[in-house]
């Protein structure tokens, strides 16, 4: 019976290390012979080399990015990465950030040719606008939420840059409004959400709209956001102004909203996404100017349906009642405060221990969600001065880089 068992173990030990090997012995293999070389090169001086410059490679793996080695390049504007894995989960980007813009390479594997070539095109920098016009400007709107109380609107631009400089701008704002991509926004919108163009850029509130750190880089930049707009009656004028010089303008709007503009030409009902939309438009638009879209036959929202009205003398009787009972809270809420500090702020810290927990989770299940913390994180820290100029810039570009790559790789895997 010993001799069955000792057997029997034997077998089974010999049956797992074939597995093993198995197993083990391809993804060694895959993880030593891929190799990505290519030139850094200045695009605004016909392609020249540029030498001594810091790029850095990043891999992407399923929902994870890590940047995996830096080096210089030499004379010629060359670099090379050597020993990676070829397996054909990840996929590689190449970044580089040059006078204050971040360029990032084509994404490229290496599970069906271990050797690849990766160029990163730069360019010098402007802050000038002089030469940046936007080709093609669109506003949606959709039919309106009376539940809500709102309008949902989106926004997509197409902008030009006819410079052979990449135009950067600057958040910094103590000078007035910041010289910075610029966006405008009707009053009082809300749960504003960025899209095409936005990714790993900073964006900061100014006086009717928004600004933005994103580059332009030579050529065709896009950028899109959507939002809400809120209205209180059956008729609402939305306001739009151009920041830049504008070719086209065109604005949808569903049929039910019943729209017109003294400012923009009626081109009929038009298809767009499966749906059909009132179209309206304008060509050759300078910079700042102002048109309007008036809104008929708005569903009123539930909570402003059926208002009644009061005179004066009522009006001042509610004032008066309220300014009692008002009295009468404040002095019970000063006799209760006593007995419930010590209750109250043992709420507090479960409600804050809670809040903590719940943020961490959310953060682990989305790494887009987390890498965007870390660049507030990131932003809040120079801000303060605990770090350095130069240190917060090659953080924040290998932030951005990891996001734009794992954007990507979720772009690929979609594909």
């Amino acid at each position: 019976m010993r001799k069955r068992i000792t057997s029997s173990l034997l077998l089974v030990s010999i049956l797992a290390f074939i597995v093993l090997s198995w197993q083990v012995t391809p993804v060694h293999a895959a993880a030593e012979n891929g190799q990505i070389s290519g030139q850094v090169l200045d695009g605004t001086n016909n392609n020249a080399p540029v030498g001594g410059q810091d790029v850095t490679l990043q891999l992407a793996q399923g929902s994870n990015s890590r940047d995996a080695g830096t080096v210089k390049t030499d004379a010629r504007g060359r670099f090379t990465f050597s020993k990676l894995a070829t397996d054909q989960t990840i996929t590689y980007v190449v970044y580089t950030r040059y006078q204050g813009a971040q360029y990032v390479s084509n994404a490229v594997t290496l599970n069906q040719k271990a050797a690849q070539t990766a160029n990163v095109q730069v360019y010098e920098a402007t802050t000038s606008t002089d030469n940046v016009a936007v080709v093609r400007s669109t506003v949606l709107m959709r039919q309106d939420d009376p539940a809500k109380g709102v309008i949902n609107v989106s926004q997509a631009f197409s902008f030009q840059n006819l410079n052979k400089k990449t135009y950067v701008g600057s958040l910094n704002a103590s000078k007035g409004k910041p010289n910075a991509l610029l966006f405008s926004l009707p009053a009082g919108v809300r749960n504003i959400t960025l899209g095409s163009g936005f990714s790993g850029y900073q964006v900061i509130q100014v006086n009717q709209g928004f600004a933005t750190d994103a580059a332009l880089l030579p050529g065709t930049n896009e950028f899109s956001y959507s939002y809400e707009v809120p209205y209180t009656g059956s008729t609402y004028t939305f306001p739009y102004e151009t920041q830049y010089p504008t070719v086209s303008l065109s604005v949808l709007v569903d049929p039910a909203l019943h729209a017109s503009s003294k400012d923009l030409t009626s081109s009929g009902i038009v298809n767009a996404d499966n749906r059909a939309y009132h179209a309206f438009s304008a060509t050759v638009l300078p910079a700042h100017k102002q048109v309007a879209m008036s809104l008929e036959g708005l569903a009123v929202p539930a909570s402003h349906a059926g208002s009644p009205s009061f005179n004066a003398a009522t009006i001042w009787l509610i004032v008066g009642v309220l300014v009692l009972v008002a009295i009468v809270a404040m002095t019970w809420f000063l006799f209760r405060s006593q007995h419930k500090r010590v209750a109250t702020q043992q709420k507090l810290d479960a409600s804050e221990q809670t809040d903590k927990t719940t943020s961490k989770a959310l953060v682990a299940d989305n790494p887009e969600q987390a890498l965007l913390q870390e660049l507030l994180k990131l932003d809040k820290e120079y801000e303060a001065g605990n770090i350095t100029r130069d240190r917060y810039e090659k953080q924040r570009a290998r932030t951005k880089a990891r996001l734009r790559s794992l954007m990507s790789e979720k772009e690929t895997t979609r594909r």
